[in-house]
């Protein structure tokens, strides 16, 4: 009797570590997927964004689709996992990264139209009230990846702060031509960033990144004007860029529960891509 019900308890175990995400398998699924028909998909995410998947799975799964999510603790490894092919799609990087990430590992990543949100980009700083304030010999910190480290040198240039090499596409600290204020860069990767904010004069990054750490997000000292060009979306590999369940996730997650939990839970920093 107690090995019969050790077995039982052991099933109950197995079987929630299976039910992950937004659903499980079924039968049905498992029927769909034998024909051809793919209605059991896997999504890659960032953990902070597992409250932004939730808030859509009840549409996503209204199409027909059972959703399994993976949860990654960095910006690289849901690249790794849609790459070699254990998750399906990938949905928390904006599309210079992903283009970054191909070239860097030889890799064929496809973003998905249409588009979800625009990240909000700023410089914050708990030392100073204005960019004018920003003392001479400041301590700048930015994103350790290379396409968000080029928005925020960016966005400095565009402050006048400081003027970059012209030649090069994708700028790093270390092509920063002219630093009349003397301005020393350190770098870190951007979901940690908020932490250094204590030892910085100033931090660029993605303002949700912010609201991850439990900062205000609203308090920024200037803002990135380059929105649409790091729109997020979902990412998928080139076999699947025209595939019918990638085009109809990415365009069912265009809805009012998603804008309103953009609105409430992350205070505004990521602007729909359709309003």
């Amino acid at each position: 009797m107690k090995k019969k019900m050790l077995s039982i308890l052991l099933t109950v175990v197995m079987t929630g570590a299976v039910m992950t995400g937004c659903g499980g398998a079924d039968s049905k699924t498992d029927s769909k997927e034998a024909s051809g028909e793919k209605n059991f998909i896997k999504i890659g995410i960032r953990a902070d964004m597992v409250d932004q998947l939730a808030s859509v799975c009840d549409k996503i799964e209204g199409l027909g689709y059972t959703v399994e999510e993976k949860v990654f603790d960095d910006s690289v490894q849901p690249d790794v996992a849609l790459a070699e092919g254990s998750i399906d799609m990938n949905w928390y990087q904006h599309e210079p990264y992903m283009k970054s990430y191909n070239e860097e590992n030889g890799t064929d990543l496809v973003m998905i139209e249409p588009k979800t949100f625009y990240p909000l980009f700023a410089m914050y700083s708990d030392k100073w009230e204005s960019v004018a304030e920003l003392p001479d010999g400041a301590v700048i910190g930015l994103c350790n990846d290379a396409t968000n480290q080029a928005r925020g040198l960016n966005m400095l240039q565009a402050q006048g702060l400081i003027t970059l090499d012209d030649s090069v596409e994708s700028p790093t600290m270390y092509d920063v031509k002219e630093n009349p204020h003397n301005f020393e860069f350190i770098e870190a990767e951007m979901s940690v960033l908020p932490q250094s904010l204590g030892d910085a004069d100033a931090i660029c990054l993605a303002a949700g990144h912010m609201v991850n750490a439990g900062l205000p997000a609203d308090g920024y000292l200037c803002t990135s004007d380059d929105n649409d060009v790091y729109a997020v979306g979902f990412a998928v590999r080139a076999e699947d860029k025209d595939a019918k369940w990638a085009k109809e996730i990415a365009e069912v997650v265009q809805c009012d529960e998603l804008a309103e939990y953009f609105k409430t839970e992350k205070q505004g920093t990521q602007i729909p891509c359709w309003e």
